[in-house]
């Protein structure tokens, strides 16, 4: 017979979906996705497996979970620096990107690995209505953001605006998909190939740089 006394609040279940998810982090910093399985995610989390299987139906649905609230958290924490800012100048804004670019690579690692995931792994067993909605809200948080910036870059537009955040996206990950070409299975292939090593910060910084000195020049001749 089923006992209230065994329900569990959205509360508890909200909390117990984090756990979980934070197990799987966990893991994902120790070892490479494929090996990680939904056995050694439940006993890392500390619950049974039926029950990860109540939460989540892959593994791929967990990751792609955190991949966006990941995304949606960084954005969050990037508007609430931005309301402290005044206006802007190009040269200002154009530093406070670059700047995150470094951020990005080397505070939320974790998070790039994911992103890298994404379109070859994760999207081929994650949730896709589950996915729908986080996609949704994680554009709500990054048009936001984008309009707080508008309004202190009096030559941007919120569309320019959040199309340079997918520029630097595709810049991160294209940079980080080369970074192994001179290492197989991250070991030193024993050959010479050193001009396929790539620093990725330096790296994205200066291509994202680049980009952005060549767009605000094409905004600064439309106007």
């Amino acid at each position: 017979m089923f006992k209230m006394g065994n329900a569990m609040t959205t509360n508890q279940k909200l909390e117990k979906s984090a756990q979980i998810a934070q197990a799987a982090l966990q893991l994902f910093k120790e070892r490479a996705f494929d090996e990680i399985t939904m056995a050694q995610i439940a006993k890392r989390a500390g619950v049974a497996k039926g029950t990860l299987f109540n939460y989540y139906q892959s593994k791929e649905n967990i990751f792609m979970n955190l991949l966006l609230t990941g995304y949606q958290t960084y954005f969050s924490e990037l508007a609430r620096r931005v309301k402290q800012l005044g206006q802007l100048s190009l040269p200002d804004f154009k530093r406070l990107m670059l700047q995150e670019t470094t951020t990005l690579i080397e505070d939320h690692a974790v998070l790039l690995r994911l992103n890298a995931l994404r379109g070859p792994i994760l999207e081929r067993k994650a949730d896709k209505a589950q996915t729908i909605v986080g996609r949704q809200k994680l554009y709500d948080i990054s048009q936001q953001l984008s309009q707080d910036i508008a309004q202190r870059v009096d030559c941007l537009s919120t569309e320019t605006i959040n199309h340079l955040f997918v520029t630097q996206s595709a810049i991160i990950s294209g940079l980080m998909n080369l970074s192994g070409l001179e290492q197989f299975d991250h070991e030193q292939i024993p050959v010479g190939l050193f001009d396929f090593q790539v620093a990725v910060e330096p790296e994205a910084r200066q291509i994202f740089g680049l980009y952005m000195t060549g767009l605000f020049k094409e905004q600064k001749a439309d106007d």
